[in-house]
């Protein structure tokens, strides 16, 4: 699930999840002067995942923007990032295969974290047009079609 508003110059990438044990929420917001990384919380296999905890916080993420905008996620969020598009080297889309989730990363550069993640319920060819359009050579922007069976 992504927001794509080109009136705001903004695309979030909603519902990525990143780690093994405990698993990581993740929420991106693209903007033209950078991208903001936010760890929306912790789930572990065996009591959260096969309760279906995370879906609910995904959708309970979705309330929050729909309501309150960036401020509402802002606020909600564990921890937030700024990457301003100086310190990012390379956001990559990789569409995924029949076996595997679409994975979004954002390579950095220097001593700032890099950030990859599966993504959840999306459109990776509407996703990579939006966010194509928000970073227009601030940073490069790779797509990576799913090309073979696997």
């Amino acid at each position: 699930m992504t927001e794509a508003a080109s009136h705001t110059g903004r695309v979030r990438v909603h519902y990525g999840m990143a780690g093994s044990v405990p698993l990581q929420l993740f929420e991106f917001v693209f903007e033209p002067t950078g991208c903001y990384v936010l760890d929306c919380g912790a789930f572990t296999p065996l009591f959260d995942l096969s309760r279906g905890k995370h879906t609910r916080r995904a959708a309970a993420l979705d309330d929050v923007y729909d309501e309150h905008g960036l401020d509402g996620l802002l606020a909600v969020a564990d921890t937030t990032t700024w990457l301003p598009w100086e310190t990012v080297d390379c956001v990559t889309l990789n569409d995924g295969s029949r076996f595997t989730r679409p994975k979004l990363s954002v390579q950095t550069r220097g001593d700032a974290p890099a950030w990859s993640v599966r993504l959840h319920g999306v459109d990776t060819t509407a996703l990579a047009d939006g966010i194509a359009g928000v970073v227009d050579g601030a940073t490069r922007f790779e797509h990576v079609e799913r090309t073979r069976l696997f």
